[in-house]
């Protein structure tokens, strides 16, 4: 049976990271909404309705298929809960959402120890990509803290998919 794994959060949260390890974890898709912006359609711009279009059908086509899907982004949630909205109604399977819930000043400073990613953007574009806590409207979303590490957010997450 398909199921649904949303992790949503501010650029530099952890969001990838986790999703990464759900994905092993589970077998599953990764949809990553970068990923689709940036290199499937060559966007550069924070939401397009192409991209969010594209999400919607790629896990819906993969929860179709009977695939867990994880999908990872800042998933704006003005531009995204209706399609969150459709993919939890439109499959037989269970659907669960987490967002994480840090500070500016937490992101930049996770952001600080991905060296990789520090060549592709900075504080300055973090300052202006920030929106804090932004649930997604008609979905319950756990709330992911700066208290839990990589570890214990799969291990909950993980918890929770199985019911135990």
């Amino acid at each position: 049976m398909s199921l649904l794994i949303v992790v949503r959060g501010n650029s530099g949260s952890g969001k990838s990271t986790v999703a990464r390890a759900l994905q092993k974890e589970f077998s599953g898709v990764w949809i990553e909404q970068d990923n689709f912006r940036r290199t499937i359609l060559g966007e550069t711009g924070n939401y397009s309705p192409l991209a969010a279009a594209l999400i919607e059908q790629s896990a819906a086509l993969a929860l179709r298929h009977g695939r867990t899907v994880i999908a990872d982004g800042m998933f704006n949630a003005s531009k995204y809960s209706e399609s969150f909205q459709r993919l939890q109604a439109g499959h037989d399977g269970a659907s669960h959402f987490y967002a994480y819930d840090l500070t500016l000043e937490e992101t930049l400073r996770r952001h600080a120890t991905r060296t990789q990613k520090q060549a592709d953007f900075g504080e300055k574009q973090m300052r202006g990509w920030y929106h804090g806590w932004d649930p997604l409207h008609g979905i319950a979303e756990q709330r992911i803290t700066a208290a839990e590490d990589v570890e214990a957010t799969v291990a909950r997450i993980a918890r929770d998919v199985r019911g135990r």
